[in-house]
């Protein structure tokens, strides 16, 4: 009976071992395939992109300092044009529209005025699915805030989307292997 007993201690003990070694045991990452970063969006064209202010709030201090929150419905449309699905992330970024202003640059030998954007407040990165030949509209509703950020005399925010060409992958920090058993939760 003492026999026995010892040896289901024994097997406990050495597959509490094993599995807390296989913890330290780290292999390259399946996403980025070892890499660190991820190829961005590839056979997706930016429709279009529309906000609506939902609300706004402000809190006055006594120090002469704002705080101030927006909120922002955020219609997006994305267009694969590709035989196959594609995926990735879309940076979707407020500015400033204190700070925009117009300039006038050369394209094919033609002067045109375009906009430049104000500084950039915020950034959101969505991450985006898209089958193969069509066109999806992403809704989400977004929020930040800030000190002192000014609502200008009723002028929205500048919004601006941009493909990700490639960004880190977020399954690891510097390193590009990752722990055993999240090899096994990501394949």
């Amino acid at each position: 009976m003492k026999n026995k007993l010892f040896n289901a201690y024994t097997y406990f003990i050495i597959g509490l071992v094993l599995l807390t070694a296989v913890t330290f045991v780290e292999v390259p990452c399946p996403a980025c395939d070892g890499a660190g970063r991820i190829t961005g969006v590839l056979g997706i064209e930016v429709v279009s992109l529309e906000s609506d202010m939902v609300s706004h709030y402000e809190l006055g201090m006594d120090c002469g300092w704002d705080f101030e929150r927006y909120t922002y419905d955020v219609k997006l449309t994305l267009e694969n044009w590709t035989d196959t699905e594609s995926w990735g992330v879309v940076l979707v970024t407020f500015h400033d529209p204190d700070e925009s202003y117009m300039m006038q640059i050369e394209v094919d030998d033609e002067e045109v005025w375009v906009e430049v954007t104000g500084k950039t407040l915020l950034s959101y990165p969505w991450f985006v699915e898209v089958p193969a030949k069509t066109t999806l509209t992403f809704e989400k509703r977004v929020n930040f805030e800030g000190v002192t950020l000014e609502f200008f005399g009723g002028r929205s925010h500048q919004l601006d989307a941009k493909l990700a060409t490639s960004y880190p992958c977020p399954f690891h920090g510097e390193k590009a292997k990752v722990p055993f058993p999240t090899w096994l939760r990501l394949v």
